[in-house]
C-alpha cells in the first residue's frame, strides 16, 4: 500500500541519516569543525565513555576538536528505535583494531538532529558482526 511504502522510505531515510551522523563523529573534517560540533551536540549532551568517565558538551568538543586524524573505526550491527516523536535511540558495535565497543546514542530533532546522549561500553568475548 502507499502508506506502507511511504513509511518504509521514511524509516530507511532516518536509518541512513542517523548512521551517517554517527559515522561523522569518526571523521576529522567534521569533529574539528567547531560550528558543526556545536550544532550537532545538544546543549545538555552527556557521554559516558568506555573509561567510565562522564563528559559534557564542552569536554567532548574540546577532546574531539583536538584530534589530528580520522578515527579508523568500523560500524557493525547498526539499529535504531523511534522512542517518541522526534527522538531516536541507536545501538551499534564499533571495532578499532582488536577492541570492540557497544555504543548507544539518543538523538533529538529540534531545528536539526542533535545528539543528547552517548555511551560506549567495551565488549568482551565473541560477537557476530554485520557491517553497517
Amino acid at each position: 500500500s502507499l502508506i506502507y511504502k511511504l513509511e518504509f522510505v521514511e524509516v530507511n531515510h532516518m536509518y541512513n541519516t542517523l548512521l551517517q551522523l554517527e559515522k561523522d563523529f569518526f571523521k576529522i573534517s567534521k569533529i574539528t569543525d567547531i560550528i558543526w560540533l556545536n550544532d550537532t551536540l545538544h546543549d545538555d549532551f552527556k557521554e559516558i565513555g568506555s573509561s567510565g568517565l562522564v563528559f559534557n558538551k564542552q569536554d567532548t568538543m574540546k577532546a574531539l576538536s583536538s584530534l589530528k586524524s580520522n578515527k579508523e573505526i568500523a560500524i557493525y550491527n547498526f539499529e535504531f528505535l523511534n522512542l517518541k516523536l522526534d527522538c531516536w535511540m541507536v545501538h551499534y558495535v564499533t571495532k578499532d583494531k582488536n577492541e570492540m565497543t557497544y555504543r548507544t546514542s539518543i538523538w533529538l530533532k529540534e531545528d536539526r538532529l542533535k545528539i543528547i546522549f552517548h555511551q560506549a561500553t567495551k565488549l568482551n568475548g565473541q560477537h557476530t558482526l554485520n557491517e553497517s
